[in-house]
């Protein structure tokens, strides 16, 4: 019994490519009023060498740091690119980590803003579950 009519990203893609899955996460530390700072981008698919970008679920935990709210944007086109999500993830001092997931169909590059000032850091980490068409299978 195969799956595909409820998991229809499971299996073969657009044009019988396969759909490949990753999930990995990370620890994130990035600095105070890091607006124009490169270090506000944890990722970036390579995919820009394939066709299409990856689609995919973001889980950001904020464990704490000098901002009041850690702002993450999903961004589709590299780091210049447009804004395709958006999370605004509020420190909750002396709680557990804050968590926030979001859904998109396409993007390329994660970016953590940590608007707070003073000489810290934002900490926390992401986790990514991506979906992308086989760049090995044409």
């Amino acid at each position: 019994m195969s799956c595909n009519n409820c998991c229809p990203d499971e299996g073969n893609g657009m044009a019988g490519i396969p759909i490949l899955t990753d999930k990995f996460c990370g620890y994130f530390e990035v600095i105070c009023n890091n607006q124009a700072n490169d270090d506000r981008f944890v990722w970036q698919s390579i995919q820009q060498l394939v066709t299409f970008p990856v689609a995919g679920t973001v889980t950001i935990s904020y464990e704490g740091g000098c901002a009041n709210n850690l702002t993450v944007n999903l961004r589709l086109g590299g780091k210049a690119g447009i804004i395709v999500g958006v999370l605004t993830i509020p420190d909750q001092p002396g709680s557990n980590p804050n968590s926030q997931s979001i859904t998109v169909q396409q993007f390329d590059t994660l970016e953590i803003i940590c608007a707070g000032t003073g000489a810290n850091t934002c900490i926390g980490e992401y986790c990514l579950n991506i979906h992308y068409p086989s760049p090995f299978n044409t």
